[in-house]
């Protein structure tokens, strides 16, 4: 049975693909490039516009100033990319589920989510770091995208539950701790690239199927031997 569509508006249907020029377009990928090499604040508007082959002035036709130009990388940007992924992506996976384990459909999620993270890397790597001097970059995250997302699985958790499948925890936590567990795993690759440092040594890498199961089992099973629910959603050992 298809998973019903959330009841939050589609993100993507305020910037259509002919909604914008070619020209346009290659301006806002060629900031997205300059801006991860050098950073917001030392980048020029001449050397965006070199990057795309156009004239400075043609910059200055789309957008007045510099930081027009970062703010309005985000949304359009988000709709063109990440449209075939973003949603529509764990739409399919969750469609065409089947009689797929849970578990199976938690790590195709998370498996397209790591690598839509690696395509876009440069796109979310600038809008990051701006995002602490700009916050109004994320607005179109935190107010279309992300509520969009989160309802989508939401709705999908809740039927798991209904059917036995996992306990009665509280969905808002149980996603988070998902969602940390894909953000927090790319950013540790990004920052280790050759493995974890430890004391005893780098402990290398494993390919991302190998590391994501991993993470799953640890997600879904904990790493107590034996555990109980505790009142209000925490968790405790039994007495011996």
């Amino acid at each position: 049975m298809p998973v019903k569509k959330p009841e939050v508006p589609d993100p993507f249907h305020l910037f259509a693909d002919e909604d914008m020029t070619e020209k346009h377009w290659r301006i806002l990928e060629a900031a997205i490039r300059v801006f991860s090499e050098k950073g917001f604040s030392a980048a020029r508007t001449r050397e965006i516009a070199e990057e795309a082959g156009v004239s400075e002035g043609t910059v200055f036709n789309y957008f007045k100033t510099k930081k027009d130009l970062l703010t309005g990388l985000l949304l359009p940007l988000v709709a063109r990319y990440f449209r075939p992924l973003l949603a529509r992506s764990v739409e399919n996976i969750l469609n065409r589920r089947g009689h797929q384990p849970f578990d199976q459909v938690l790590f195709d999620i998370m498996k397209d989510r790591v690598q839509l993270i690696e395509k876009n890397w440069p796109l979310i790597k600038t809008v990051a770091a701006e995002a602490a001097f700009h916050p109004e970059l994320l607005d179109p995250v935190r107010t279309r995208v992300t509520p969009y997302m989160i309802a989508l699985v939401r709705e999908w958790f809740q039927g798991e539950k209904s059917r036995g499948t996992i306990r009665d925890v509280d969905d808002t936590a149980a996603l988070r701790v998902f969602m940390s567990m894909i953000v927090g795993y790319v950013l540790a690759r990004k920052a280790f690239p050759e493995g974890l440092p430890l004391e005893s040594g780098t402990v290398p890498w494993e390919a991302d199927d190998v590391e994501i199961r991993r993470m799953l089992d640890i997600y879904l099973h904990g790493i107590a031997r034996t555990i109980e629910p505790r009142e209000g959603g925490g968790a405790h050992a039994p007495e011996n």
